[in-house]
């Protein structure tokens, strides 16, 4: 959408004669707004699919403003021509590769969307890198979905595979107060970013509200487990099923917990800090991050 790429080019905060790598080049629009902007020689934009790639630059061409295209992975970004001043991704991020940080100066930025496997949502981040260059840290943003990383996407779980016909039976049974609303089922909610922070290798999934009674399913990536809870809009409680060896509905329900006695976050007090070592994400500042559950 138009309004999301004019948000992101604002939060990135360039200015005249900085070197940008845009990650993902797509139909090359936002690489044109950014060499419109800086001037074609400070423009590097990468593209995993070569197709895509051509097509962008013909289009760019034809525009009149032949940005620099380069056909590759940009998980890797693109070392000839670091360092940047700034680095935006153009496509969801499941885990920020160090290479980004290291190809950008110190005190440069890096804007990306970034979400966990729970939910297709995410968040755009803008970090900073630090004075030695070793790290790069800032706050989230704005709730968006992108089209995730090619090397980042989930194989989505077969519903089949974890909940045979029969299933719903032997699994435990049990109940919550919580309700939909709280729980945060829309599309957007910083209650499910949250959860997603904590609650590693599950993703989940709400199903059509029918009759006033909306299931929600919880499935283990890294095993056969999984859990389901029915919300509906009469009663206090919603049924709470589960199976397996991870207790996936304890487990999320003690992360939104979590939240909810942290005053609810919404999204720009979350952070994240990236090194060579890997990814935290944090609460309000560095040195309080986020407790993994499980």
């Amino acid at each position: 959408m138009p309004s999301v790429v004019f948000s992101m080019l604002r939060d990135l905060e360039v200015s005249a004669g900085m070197k940008v790598l845009e990650i993902g080049t797509g139909t090359g629009w936002n690489a044109a707004l950014l060499a419109y902007r800086l001037g074609l020689e400070n423009v590097t934009s990468i593209e995993v699919d070569a197709a895509v790639a051509d097509t962008a630059r013909e289009a760019l061409r034809r525009f009149g403003l032949p940005v620099r295209v380069v056909t590759g992975d940009g998980l890797q970004g693109h070392r000839a021509d670091a360092p940047y001043d700034r680095i935006i991704a153009t496509c969801g991020l499941r885990g920020l590769p160090f290479a980004w940080v290291e190809q950008t100066r110190p005190g440069g930025l890096i804007l990306a969307p970034w979400g966990t496997n729970y939910v297709h949502l995410d968040a755009t981040v803008r970090l900073t890198v630090a004075d030695d260059g070793q790290s790069a840290s800032g706050r989230f943003l704005h709730p968006v979905e992108f089209m995730k990383l090619r090397a980042q996407r989930l194989a989505w779980p077969e519903h089949s595979e974890y909940v045979p016909e029969g299933a719903i039976t032997s699994a435990a049974r049990s109940s919550t107060v919580i309700s939909a609303k709280d729980f945060g089922v829309e599309q957007f909610d910083a209650a499910a970013f949250a959860v997603g922070l904590q609650v590693r290798d599950c993703v989940r999934a709400v199903a059509e509200k029918r009759h006033g009674s909306q299931p929600v399913w919880f499935y283990s990536s890294a095993c056969r487990s999984w859990a389901a809870v029915t919300f509906c809009d009469h009663g206090r409680k919603a049924t709470v099923y589960q199976s397996g060896h991870r207790s996936l509905w304890d487990e999320v329900e003690a992360a939104w917990h979590w939240w909810d006695l942290s005053g609810r976050p919404g999204f720009g007090r979350f952070g994240l800090t990236v090194t060579a070592e890997g990814q935290t994400a944090w609460l309000d500042a560095p040195d309080h991050p986020v407790p993994l559950v499980g």
